[in-house]
C-alpha cells in the first residue's frame, strides 16, 4: 500500500488508507503501508498487524518548498529517490499487489515495468488531472485541465515556479498512467467521469466508494463539557474552497441561540477565530472529531469544490446526523436529496440559509433524515460491503497476471 500520507497526519484519503490496511490484514493478507516521513518519524512500526514504513525522497529533503512542513507531498513526477527506496521494499516484501494512494504513484510508476507486479491506483481526488487537485478555477468546476492556463491558476497554492512544474508533471504524464496502471478504482461515479473524461481510461476504471468502520470509530462521548448544548457541525479544511467563509455568512444571518462549530485542518493563508456563538477547533484528534459528531443537531458540507467521496459524511451518517450539503461532486452521490439530508446549489449562501433554519425549526425532520441516513450507510459504506469489491479486483488482477 502506497500513500502520500497516512495518520497520525490527517485526511480524509490517508484515513481511509489507514482504515482500509486495517480492515485487510483483519481479513487474512498481509498488508504493508510505505508513505512519507521526516528525520523525526518512526521508520518502521506496526499497527493493528500493519506495517508502516516511512520514507524520505529527494523532493522531503529540499528545505523551503513547501508551506506546511508537516505536509511534505511527494511531487507528480518521479522522485528517484523514492523510486529507490520502493524498489528495496519490493524486493524485500515480494508482493502480490502494489495499491497507490496520491502523487506517490508517480515516483511508483517505472517500478511497474521492471516487476510484474498488478498496479490499483485509488483515485480520491483530481491530483492526476489538476495540480491543484480539486478541479475548481475561479470559484467553478473547471472543464479545461491540462492547459497552460493551470499554470496561472495554481499560481496562489504554490507559487508560479512549483505551479508551472507541477502542471507539466501531470501533464507530461497523462500517458504513463493510462499505459501502466491496471485499475483504477473512483470514489464516486462523478470522479468515474472526470477521469474518464480527461484520461480516456476506458474500461480500466471502476467506482467504489470509500468507507467506515463505525464499531472503531464511534467512540463513547466523553462528559468534560467541551461542545455546546445546542450546536451545528462542519468537519473539513479551513479554507474557503470547503465553504467556510460561506458558511459562518449564512449562519450569521439565522439568528439563532443554536452555535456553530468549525473542526478541521488549518489551511497556509486562511485563519479564523472563534467568536460568542462561532467555535473553531483546528487539527482535532479523531475521537473529538466523533463526539462532536455524536452530539450536533446536523453536519453541513458546504463545500464550493467537488469533493470526490467526502468522508466526513459517511461518519455523519453513521452517527444517524441529517446532513446539508452542495449538489456537487460527490456529495450528491452520498447524500439523498430529501431521504438523508438537503442537498443545496453550491456556493448559495441564501438557500443554506434556508436549509439550516428549516432544521432547526424541525428537529423531528432531522431526525428522520439522520434515521434514513444510517440505514444508507449500513447499506453502502461499511466494510463488509466495500472491502469485498476491493478484494475481487486484487484476485482479477493476480488471476490474469499468472
Amino acid at each position: 500500500m502506497l500513500s502520500d500520507f497516512y495518520p497520525p497526519i490527517m485526511g480524509g484519503a490517508w484515513r481511509h488508507v489507514q482504515l482500509l490496511s486495517k480492515e485487510l490484514t483483519k481479513r487474512g493478507h498481509e498488508v504493508t503501508v510505505c508513505t512519507t516521513g521526516t528525520k523525526d518519524s518512526h521508520r518502521v512500526k506496526e499497527e493493528d498487524g500493519v506495517k508502516i514504513t516511512r520514507v524520505e525522497g529527494l523532493f522531503q529533503k529540499i528545505p523551503f518548498i513547501f508551506k506546511d512542513p508537516e505536509k511534505k507531498y511527494p511531487p507528480p513526477v518521479q522522485d528517484l529517490l523514492l523510486t529507490r527506496k520502493l524498489k528495496k521494499m519490493i524486493d524485500i516484501e515480494k508482493p502480490d499487489i502494489i495499491h497507490s494512494h496520491n502523487w506517490i504513484t508517480y515516483s511508483a510508476l517505472p517500478l511497474r515495468r521492471k516487476y510484474n507486479i498488478p498496479l490499483v491506483v485509488t483515485l480520491h481526488d483530481y491530483g492526476y488531472v489538476c495540480p491543484k487537485k480539486i478541479l475548481m478555477s475561479r470559484n467553478t468546476i473547471c472543464n479545461r485541465p491540462f492547459r497552460t492556463e493551470c499554470i496561472g491558476c495554481g499560481r496562489e497554492s504554490y507559487g508560479l515556479t512549483k505551479s508551472f512544474f507541477a502542471c507539466y508533471g501531470v501533464k507530461l504524464n497523462k500517458e504513463k498512467l493510462k499505459k501502466l496502471v491496471d485499475k483504477f478504482i473512483a470514489v464516486s461515479p462523478f470522479v468515474k467521469e472526470v477521469y474518464s473524461k480527461y484520461l480516456s481510461i476506458g474500461k480500466k476504471i471502476v467506482v467504489i466508494p470509500n468507507f467506515y468502520d463505525i464499531e472503531k470509530g464511534n467512540l463513547r462521548p466523553r462528559e468534560d463539557g467541551i461542545f455546546p448544548d445546542d450546536f451545528i457541525l462542519f468537519v473539513g479544511v479551513l479554507a474557503p474552497y470547503k465553504g467556510v467563509d460561506l458558511l459562518i455568512d449564512a449562519y450569521n444571518t439565522l439568528n439563532t441561540e443554536t452555535k456553530i462549530v468549525l473542526i478541521g485542518k488549518t489551511h497556509p493563508g486562511y485563519s479564523y477565530k472563534s467568536s460568542k456563538n462561532t467555535m473553531i477547533i483546528e487539527n482535532a484528534p479523531h475521537e473529538l472529531v466523533m463526539e462532536a459528531f455524536s452530539k450536533c443537531k446536523f453536519v453541513v458540507i458546504p463545500s464550493r469544490c467537488a469533493d470526490c467521496c467526502p468522508t466526513v459524511a459517511l461518519e455523519a451518517m453513521s452517527c444517524k446526523k441529517a446532513v446539508i450539503a452542495s449538489n456537487i461532486g460527490g456529495l450528491s452521490d452520498v447524500i439523498v436529496n430529501g431521504k438523508t439530508g438537503i442537498l443545496i446549489p453550491f456556493n448559495n449562501s441564501k438557500k443554506l440559509t434556508r436549509a439550516m433554519r428549516y432544521l432547526l425549526k424541525n428537529p423531528s425532520t432531522a431526525n428522520e433524515l439522520g434515521k434514513n441516513g444510517f440505514k444508507r450507510f449500513k447499506r453502502n459504506y461499511t466494510p463488509d460491503i466495500v472491502v469485498p469489491k476491493i478484494e475481487k479486483i486484487y484476485a482479477n488482477l493476480c488471476n490474469k497476471d499468472s
